[in-house]
């Protein structure tokens, strides 16, 4: 009997939490500005001439305009279904946000393709959590229904079993290890506009209540390292022209619609969370607006599943972000956290001028990197993946991983060090220096030091380099196989001046050991903290050897979240929420 009780408890509190009207709070000033705000992007989409996407015939039909060409438009979409999940997600979005207005016959066929077209669920995490959010709300949507109405052959109860089986094990595994494809300004929005849709129109309320907490999970991560319209930090995951210009991603879009402190910015994947009755909890907006006092950040996370060339599934990837108001320092620890498109560090700052930051990438690529993430054969695999990913042997890619790249952060300093095998595909590495600085001189002392937006950048090259210049950056290219640099970001706040800092720079302690098997650098910051760094070696700081290894899935001055706990609090703005998703509830005090 115990065993029963505790497995209808959850629901009983999701059902209480919902009738008591709790899960939305007071509306606050935020809250209707974010109706404006909606109502512009359904606009912007239902304005759109000439483009028919599930996205534009959605807002069409919401707004209840041009609806017969709309529906003419969608009698060409269902002629073609393409793009398996990326084809289930906004297909279903559309109808269940538009159900009312769509003739019977509309219906009957778009029901009619979920069993004529096979979906592939794909080979990524955020594939996996669109196929089976979208597979269980479509088999909530057609009950009852035998094997073959489906593609998959399993009827409804058999679909809507394995989706949320599988969904809840995910929600398990981010909490407890981290996610795998994490903090990306591009797939983060790709995760949550499903859940965003399970979470409008999820029945089971224990089902809708989990939906809640994941959104709340996802939305508090991007806030902590959100700076007005920018995902700083590391990613994961970054698209190349996201990488150079952060505000066009398409978070900076979630950023507007539920923070709004940038300017205009769209998004597809942004017009579903648009559509919903979610609302940004207090708190969250607070953690990405309060930057009163500077913070550093920390955050665990999770490789994706390693296949082979390794001896464990998941390791432990350790993140370290310093956010000011002004601008945001971020990076991982180094080597490969994912293949591809992996942004290891960057400093991005707050501007007016597009592609506001500044970073370096090694370009490696190999099929070690492919075949530790990809079941196919090692043969295949370039091929492959060159067809899909044509950038990813490109020598000036600015996306990748590399094993021959380690970092060293404090604060609002950086140490990076390479040491590239020899035969190693792309032996050179690339500094991303964009046009848009206001000023970047090169200093006697060896430091290059740049102005843009309200900060000052001192970087100190290890070894020589060359400039080349591009259309919107200039690519800093060095050759020696044992490289690195030194970075420090300061607000322009604290200096008099850019010669004044300029001269403060030139004063800095830089001391390079480069013999035999040995890369080490000791380097004293401006605020006079002393940081010592040796490839494949320790991390000193202050005489202390720097431990990545933590028992914090998140730890900041904002959140709190202990690796295995299922659980997350945060903080600002004298509000506290705590989610927990092993009971599945939300508590909040003030």
């Amino acid at each position: 009997m115990a065993h029963n009780i505790y497995q209808i408890l959850p629901y009983l509190a999701a059902v209480l939490f919902v009738l008591s009207g709790c899960a939305g709070g007071e509306p606050t000033e935020n809250d209707s500005a974010f109706e404006l705000r909606r109502d512009s992007l359904i606009h912007y989409f239902s304005e759109m001439d000439h483009i028919s996407t599930y996205t534009t015939i959605t807002a069409k039909l919401v707004r209840g305009e041009e609806i017969e060409n709309a529906l003419v438009e969608l009698d060409s979409l269902f002629g073609e279904p393409r793009g398996n999940m990326f084809w289930m997600y906004p297909s279903l979005a559309m109808y269940l946000h538009t159900k009312p207005v769509l003739p019977e016959d509309v219906r009957k066929r778009y029901r009619d393709l979920w069993r004529t077209y096979t979906s592939d669920r794909g080979d990524t995490e955020n594939h996996w959590v669109m196929y089976y959010a979208t597979l269980y709300l479509a088999a909530q949507e057609w009950p009852d229904e035998p094997g073959d109405r489906w593609y998959t052959g399993k009827s409804s109860s058999e679909n809507m079993q394995e989706a949320e089986e599988w969904l809840i094990e995910w929600m398990r595994i981010t909490t407890t290890i981290g996610q795998g494809e994490f903090d990306s300004p591009h797939y983060m929005a790709i995760f949550l506009a499903p859940v965003f849709l399970l979470y409008e129109f999820a029945e089971d309320p224990v089902m809708k209540r989990r939906a809640e907490l994941m959104i709340d999970y996802m939305m508090t991560d991007f806030a902590v390292e959100y700076l007005h319209g920018n995902y700083c930090g590391a990613h994961s995951r970054d698209m190349i022209p996201t990488a150079i210009d952060p505000l066009s991603s398409a978070m900076t879009a979630f950023g507007w619609l539920f923070i709004g402190d940038t300017e205009f910015s769209a998004s597809g994947w942004a017009l579903g969370p648009a559509l919903s009755s979610y609302r940004l909890p207090e708190v969250i907006y607070h953690i990405a607006t309060d930057r009163s006092e500077p913070y550093v950040h920390l955050e665990r996370k999770r490789l994706r599943n390693v296949i082979r060339f390794g001896d464990k599934l998941n390791p432990p990837v350790y993140k370290y972000t310093y956010m000011t108001k002004d601008f945001a320092l971020g990076s991982l620890a180094g080597g490969i956290a994912q293949p591809i498109q992996q942004h290891t560090w960057d400093v991005t700052f707050v501007s007016d001028k597009p592609n506001n930051t500044l970073f370096t990438i090694h370009p490696y690529y190999s099929e070690y990197e492919l075949g530790k993430f990809f079941p196919e054969p090692l043969r295949i695999l370039m091929d492959g993946i060159s067809r899909v990913r044509p950038k990813y042997q490109d020598p000036n890619k600015w996306v990748g991983s590399s094993p021959y790249t380690q970092t060293m952060q404090h604060e609002n300093a950086i140490i990076v060090l390479f040491d590239i095998d020899e035969g190693v595909s792309h032996q050179h590495i690339n500094g991303f220096f964009p046009k848009t600085l206001d000023r970047r001189v090169e200093d006697e002392s060896g430091w290059i030091v740049c102005e843009g937006g309200n900060v000052y950048i001192g970087y100190y090259p290890l070894k020589p380099y060359e400039w080349i210049e591009e259309e919107i950056n200039w690519r800093l290219r060095s050759y020696d196989r044992r490289n690195g640099l030194i970075l420090e970001v300061v607000s322009q706040d604290d200096y008099e001046s850019f010669e004044e800092f300029r001269e403060v720079m030139a004063g800095r302690e830089v001391v390079v050991e480069d013999a035999g098997d040995l890369l080490r650098v000791r380097y004293t910051t401006t605020g006079g903290d002393e940081l010592e760094f040796t490839y494949d070696g320790e991390r000193v700081l202050n005489g202390a050897v720097v431990d990545f290894a933590t028992d914090y899935l998140f730890r900041s001055r904002f959140m709190e979240a202990k690796v295995g706990s299922e659980s997350l609090r945060m903080t600002a703005g004298g509000i506290t929420r705590d989610l927990d998703f092993r009971n599945v509830a939300i508590r909040e005090r003030r």
